[in-house]
């Protein structure tokens, strides 16, 4: 498997509106950080929330093949880029031998969330789901969801399995995302969890089983002080620690530090992880992620 991260920045971006800060003038390309997103490109393409800035995402990262959308929830961070998933999956085909439009054929673009998002999109993007009899400016949406789904019974996507998993948000069910692939006698993973301050044990023992090998464990990691809906970099450590991955890429990251500052700070506490200090001394890599991070699993 190979991922490239679209985006690792928090609701805001950096830099942020009116801010001059001077993370926010950084000429370090690491500190430019889009809102947070994931592209799955080998073997399938698989979107890993769809936020505002998904159009400019694409045509950065050259994205030409969308197999199924992943969402965590429905923050508009996370969602509002929604509408230009048409050019992915068009609601009407424009024949210029034949006026009327025609509707593409399947169901449309698989997208994948627990029920109470799919909910949230319908009522929020309602004119995607209403019959249309003249033009084809809206996407194509299969919305499911994820309830059905289990360790034994996972989502299947071009060779991928796929399992959603129960994260905290504040008060709210979010959903982290396991992509495991069969290799020899074994799976090897990337498990991507954003917008967490919390998982539930039986989160945790759900991904352990299912994941296999962990090789990349993308993982919300906000800033250096507590927050109410967010993991610190120390609480992000720490989970990450348990789950033993061989790479930890901390994402969500907001303007209070340089990268340069975040790798600094992982570096001088990372020998209270001794997992994580293990995975680093083997070659592995624990520290913030950026915007055009690529993973091979």
């Amino acid at each position: 498997m190979k991922m490239v991260l679209l985006g690792t920045g928090t609701s805001h971006g950096v830099p942020v509106i009116g801010c001059n800060c001077k993370v926010c003038r950084s000429e370090d390309p690491r500190d430019n950080r889009l809102r947070c997103s994931a592209y799955l490109q080998e073997p399938a393409g698989i979107l890993i929330d769809v936020g505002p800035e998904f159009r400019i995402q694409a045509l950065r990262y050259k994205i030409n093949r969308v197999d199924a959308l992943l969402l965590t929830h429905a923050h508009a961070d996370h969602l509002h880029g929604i509408d230009d998933l048409r050019i992915f999956s068009h609601s009407k085909a424009y024949d210029p031998h034949n006026r009327s439009a025609r509707e593409t054929e399947g169901n449309g673009l698989p997208v994948y969330s627990h029920n109470s998002v799919i909910e949230d999109i319908k009522h929020r993007f309602s004119y995607i789901f209403k019959e249309v009899r003249q033009g084809g400016g809206k996407p194509k949406i299969n919305a499911l969801a994820t309830e059905c789904y289990n360790e034994s019974n996972p989502i299947k996507i071009n060779g991928v399995e796929v399992l959603p998993v129960l994260i905290k948000h504040g008060y709210l069910d979010d959903s982290g995302w396991i992509l495991r692939e069969k290799k020899g006698d074994g799976y090897r993973s990337i498990v991507y969890l954003t917008d967490l301050n919390s998982i539930p044990a039986a989160s945790i023992d759900l991904i352990c089983s299912f994941a296999g090998h962990i090789e990349h464990l993308v993982i919300d990691g906000l800033r250096i002080l507590p927050h109410s809906t967010h993991f610190s970099f120390e609480q992000a450590l720490e989970l990450a620690d348990r789950l033993k991955p061989g790479n930890v890429h901390l994402t969500h990251i907001t303007h209070n530090l340089f990268h340069w500052q975040v790798q600094e700070y992982v570096d001088a506490i990372i020998s209270r992880y001794p997992n994580l200090e293990a995975a680093k001394n083997n070659g592995g890599s624990v520290g913030p992620a950026y915007d055009g991070l690529e993973m091979v699993c």
